[in-house]
Formats: structure tokens, sequence, C-alpha cells
């Protein structure tokens, strides 16, 4: 079995946008052939989840902190899937060539 990406999406309360960032970044990553494993959090508790990566709204980024060893993506609105597409597609380049 091909090892998944662990993604979570962050917003305020965890319910709303970052469910949309979700299902976004499950689309993108299909598009570039990356299986993903993506979980949707609070900005609260965030820091408490493994993740190869963590994207967050923009004016969140301040209260999530820096996560050791995790990337932090910033993004303007999970609804823009240029952005995200623009945002993450270097680092699902990445993770496949590493997968080979």
């Amino acid at each position: 079995m091909a090892k998944r990406m662990k993604i979570v999406t962050v917003c305020g309360c965890g319910l709303g946008s970052s469910l949309l960032g979700k299902g976004v970044i499950e689309k993108i990553a299909r598009e570039f052939g990356v299986q993903t494993m993506v979980e949707a959090a609070d900005v609260g508790t965030a820091k408490g989840y493994e993740a190869d990566i963590m994207v967050v709204q923009d004016h969140l980024v301040s209260r999530l902190g820096e996560i050791p060893d995790t990337p932090v993506i910033a993004v303007k609105s999970f609804m823009d899937e240029e952005e995200i597409r623009a945002l993450l597609g270097p680092f699902f380049s990445e993770f496949l060539q590493k997968g080979e």
C-alpha cells in the first residue's frame, strides 16, 4: 500500500472552512496522484495532530505558531483551488519523488 500524505486543515472552529478545505485538498491531491489523509482541526487543537503539512487560514497563522518539522502553509481562502494548487503542488511533487 502506498504511503499517504497526512494533511491537517486548520480554521477557527474546525467545522466550517477547514472541512471545505479538506475536500478541495483531497481533489487536488487526486489530480497529482497523491494519496492523502486529510483531517480538519480548530486552531486550538491543531498542534496535537501529526501531519506532513498543516494548511491554515492566513489570519490564524500567528495563533497556530510554528510546529517543529511540519511546514505550515497559509492560505487566503480554502475555496480558492488555484491558490491551494499553487501552494501545495510542490509538496505533492516532492512527496511523489520520495515515494519512488
